[in-house]
């Protein structure tokens, strides 16, 4: 027996490319310098296409424990609506590569008619014959990572980039794809609420069609962490984000996730898949899926949600590839923690949302869900319509953890 497809989230794929020129010191990505041998992204790239050709085997061996109730030509068979090609710095890797990705996919999986194909970019390693391979090798979205468009701050956070560089790539972007985002963090060491709103709106002139505008956070185990720099005070980042958040609006962005907005018809499929709790397989290192299984034997709970995680150094991933062996952890969602998993991907988005979704994704009661959102119901942080229909309220936008504490 095959999969009702209706009952399981959508599907997408994500490619992770590890390598970049240098690493920034606020980063805490699975991100590595790229190595000094020239045929370093070759190696990688040939390690991760065997992976996806052997996909099918994998699955079967990763989730040996549902093997005789679980149909996996059925899980190949679910058209993937997005793939995300992230890193690390995937515009190291050449347009024939990216193309070989991507071909290799098209022949393995079923793509939608109208599949996204993103690939982040960093606008050192770009130019306008670049892109326009790029385009032909089958992306349909960019996202260009500029972070700054000041040169003092581009310097403080060690990007590889001026100010100049990234308006000409941002322009010549815009000139090849019609989807693409652009990358904007603000609060940065230093930065007046000024110079960051200046570096919103030179980003707007150009409007793009989506823009990732977040304030820069001091991650564990990073160089910012180790020496922290001097950062904005609280005033300073209220302002910032008080006024920013009026401009977008004048500029007609939607605010839909926390710090993605987009012109409309250009939401993030791939990103709005994972906040909704769709599935997702990933290839490369360091790289984490998400995938509903289908238990037979088990009509009352039968949806089991399996992640796994591949290892994360690069070299280490291709000796293991390479040599057969298991490169992958994987772990059983435990029923406990999956009220909590979907409320944290589920709240990101500022949509209203249906809470038989909840059930249908996740084989429990929605009763469970209603005891827990019971407090954020009495504090006007939600409301839940007599047809199951979920809203946040603009309260409850800047309340998103205290909806998530009473899911611990």
């Amino acid at each position: 027996m095959g999969f009702n497809m209706q009952n399981l989230p959508p599907l997408a794929i994500y490619v992770h490319l590890p390598w970049c020129i240098r690493k920034c010191p606020y980063c805490d990505f699975n991100s590595y310098k790229i190595p000094a041998d020239c045929n370093a992204t070759d190696i990688y790239c040939n390690a991760l296409i065997k992976t996806i050709y052997n996909e099918l085997n994998c699955l079967n061996k990763k989730f040996n424990t549902y093997h005789n109730q679980a149909n996996y030509k059925d899980i190949l068979n679910r058209e993937i609506i997005s793939i995300y090609i992230g890193g690390g710095t995937p515009s190291l890797f050449n347009p024939h590569q990216i193309n070989k990705i991507i071909s290799t996919l098209r022949s393995c999986f079923k793509f939608h008619k109208n599949i996204e194909i993103s690939m982040e970019a960093n606008p050192g390693t770009l130019d306008f014959e670049k892109l326009s391979m790029y385009k032909e090798a089958g992306l349909n979205r960019i996202s260009i990572g500029v972070q700054s468009l000041n040169d003092k701050h581009l310097k403080t956070l060690n990007r590889i980039h001026s100010r100049d560089k990234a308006l000409e790539t941002i322009s010549n972007v815009n000139k090849i794809f019609t989807n693409f985002n652009v990358d904007l963090m603000h609060s940065l060491p230093n930065q007046s609420s000024e110079e960051a709103i200046l570096d919103l709106k030179d980003v707007l002139s150009i409007t793009p069609p989506h823009l990732s505008w977040y304030q820069l956070t001091i991650e564990e185990g990073t160089p910012f962490e180790k020496n922290t720099p001097l950062l904005p005070d609280d005033n300073i980042v209220e302002n910032i984000y008080l006024e920013g958040y009026e401009l977008l609006k004048n500029y007609g962005y939607n605010h839909y996730e926390v710090s993605a907005f987009a012109r409309s018809g250009f939401k993030c499929i791939h990103n709005s898949n994972y906040w909704r709790f769709g599935d997702y397989l990933s290839f490369g290192a360091g790289a984490h899926s998400k995938l509903t299984i289908i238990n037979n034997l088990n009509e009352d709970n039968n949806k089991v949600i399996v992640r796994t995680h591949n290892e994360d150094t690069p070299n280490k991933f291709i000796e293991l590839v390479n040599s057969n062996q298991p490169y992958y952890e994987v772990q059983t969602v435990n029923k406990d923690e999956l009220p909590f998993e979907y409320f944290l991907n589920r709240l990101r988005l500022f949509e209203d949302f249906d809470l038989n979704e909840f059930t249908k994704y996740t084989s429990l009661d929605k009763q469970i869900a209603l005891n827990k959102l019971e407090n954020a119901i009495n504090n006007g942080l939600i409301t839940i319509s007599s047809n199951n229909i979920v809203s946040i309220t603009n309260k409850g936008h800047l309340f998103v953890n205290s909806i998530l504490e009473d899911f611990l």
